[in-house]
């Protein structure tokens, strides 16, 4: 149980960071706390609406009542498998604006700008072949796959956009990350490319590499300031495994700033309240929280939409063409459509992201129900959101899940934005050719209703994209929690490599960004 490496959690950032490494010769430990699959039930990409919510699959993570959002409590899906959150997402690929990294860089955070990230994201993917390849990647080991299954509905979406001034994007990961376009999928030939399935699973047969399921990490051994190894609570037994050059997070915005705190490096006041001795003083490791706030509306359609798979027909005919040819509505990401815009024209970025949902589904419980109406559904999310959360120890029990004060809408910016994007959802349902075909937006107030009405529909119905970041801040000043070089701030041997240290959100879905966080991570630590 000596290793030069350990690194914990076999998720998008810490697959490929243990694959460059065992790549450049180093022995690796990897563990993950979820259990391995037998059935590979996370590779059907529908399989997620079973999958999410469902312990086996999920930490299953409940907030704390968000006063910004009169009381909402919600389940926060974090992927406990390997895998991770790649093994139960939604599968849309997408890296985020140029901009977004070269504000990292002007943050403090030297070879963060995107010229020194773009040949990172190049180098994991493999793209469908008629991509741009100056900006995409052709070689790499996580596939990136045009849609197999196409709604009617998701090209008049297309379309409309269109109509109301939005330009056509070919590529959304290309050149230019402005318009609309068809989404792009970690997919390949009808099934789910987790990052553990592109990165690991052809390396488990390397004796550099050994990795573990069901491997809880209580804590991280520290020798001074220096991380030595880890404590792991795996089948009722703690046992100990040892690094000789050094221990990395990849555990995720949660888990990340948990196993730092239960080892002593955080707030000294929280940790004191906890009984654990404070080996590092870092009053930020969990805070800086940052959600992507947005709403999800359902529209009922005039014409068949996804939903008619939920039928026992539905979903025997959607199984069958499934098994025959990797095809058809299982076959592909949740979102058909994505596009990113100006709410305003006074706006100098892209401020809002939309997707398009060809189906409608419910949430009881923290599990997905899909009714058999004929619903689609329209997403619009804050991109650069200015509320902040945080995360608290509850215990110092590993097994406890932190507390989560997410605090969506604190800033009235973000109120304001989701406010823009509620009025762009409104001018789509009523714009041809899309407009044509929506009956109703449910549930949403009728434009006549007022601000007041409608600020209190956005502030009961905003919720968060699942794309937490930021509560390992990485950053050159005192304050970061990890520098640039992804060491936490006042240790030696001890990094952090996932999206806990964005230093500020960017523009889209959060995998891309995080599997390259774990690409470049590789070459910081083991040049």
């Amino acid at each position: 149980m000596e290793f030069d490496y350990i690194v914990v959690g076999s998720g998008s950032a810490g697959s490929p960071l243990t694959a460059r490494l065992v790549e450049k010769g180093a022995s690796v430990l990897l563990l993950e706390a979820g259990k391995r699959e037998k059935l590979h039930l996370t590779r059907v990409p529908a399989a997620l609406m079973y999958t999410i919510g469902n312990n086996r699959y999920d930490w299953n993570y409940v907030t704390e009542p968000d006063p910004s959002r009169s009381g909402l409590q919600e389940a926060w899906p974090r992927g406990r498998v390997p895998g991770g959150s790649s093994a139960i997402n939604g599968m849309i690929f997408i890296r985020g604006a140029a901009a977004d990294y070269d504000a990292w860089e002007t943050m403090g955070n030297k070879g963060w700008g995107w010229d020194s990230v773009l040949p990172y994201f190049r180098k994991m993917e493999t793209a469908d072949d008629d991509r741009d390849n100056s900006h995409r990647g052709g070689m790499g080991p996580l596939r990136v796959s045009s849609l197999r299954w196409k709604h009617p509905l998701s090209q008049k979406f297309i379309d409309s956009f269109v109509n109301a001034g939005v330009p056509r994007n070919p590529d959304l990961n290309g050149s230019s990350h402005e318009g609309v376009a068809w989404n792009q999928g970690s997919t390949t030939g009808g099934l789910r490319h987790s990052a553990f399935d592109a990165f690991v699973l052809p390396r488990l047969k390397d004796n550099k590499l050994t990795f573990m399921d069901d491997a809880l990490v209580e804590r991280i051994v520290m020798e001074g300031k220096r991380a030595s190894g880890v404590d792991i609570m795996r089948r009722g037994k703690t046992i100990r495994a040892t690094a000789r050059r050094g221990v990395v997070l990849s555990a995720g915005s949660i888990n990340s700033p948990q196993l730092l705190m239960l080892s002593g490096i955080g707030d000294p006041a929280e940790l004191g309240r906890h009984g654990i001795e404070v080996r590092v003083a870092s009053p930020d490791v969990g805070r800086n929280l940052m959600e992507h706030p947005g709403l999800y509306v359902r529209a009922e359609m005039d014409v068949k939409t996804g939903n008619a798979y939920a039928s026992a027909l539905g979903r025997l005919r959607a199984a069958g063409q499934w098994a025959l040819s990797r095809s058809g509505v299982l076959s592909v990401p949740t979102a058909q459509v994505l596009a990113f815009l100006k709410s305003t024209p006074e706006q100098e970025v892209p401020d809002l992201q939309f997707h398009l949902f060809p189906f409608g589904y419910f949430s009881e419980s923290g599990r997905l129900r899909v009714p058999t109406r004929n619903l689609v559904t329209i997403l619009a999310n804050v991109n650069y959101p200015k509320s902040t959360g945080r995360l608290e120890l509850r215990s110092s029990d590993p097994r406890t899940p932190l507390a989560i004060y997410p605090r969506l809408l604190d800033h009235p910016d973000d109120l304001d934005c989701v406010l823009r994007g509620l009025a762009w959802i409104r001018r789509l349902a009523s714009t041809p050719p899309f407009g044509n075909h929506v009956r109703e937006l449910i549930d949403v107030p009728p434009e006549r209703a007022g601000r007041d009405a409608e600020e209190q529909y956005v502030r009961k119905a905003t919720v968060p994209f699942l794309h937490p970041v930021g509560t390992c801040r990485m950053g050159s000043d005192d304050k970061a929690v990890v520098t640039p070089e992804l060491r936490v701030r006042g240790t030696e041997g001890l990094w952090v490599a996932d999206a806990s240290i964005f230093p500020r959100h960017i523009a889209g879905n959060t995998n891309a960004t995080a599997i390259m966080i774990g690409e470049r991570a590789a070459d910081l630590i083991h040049p």
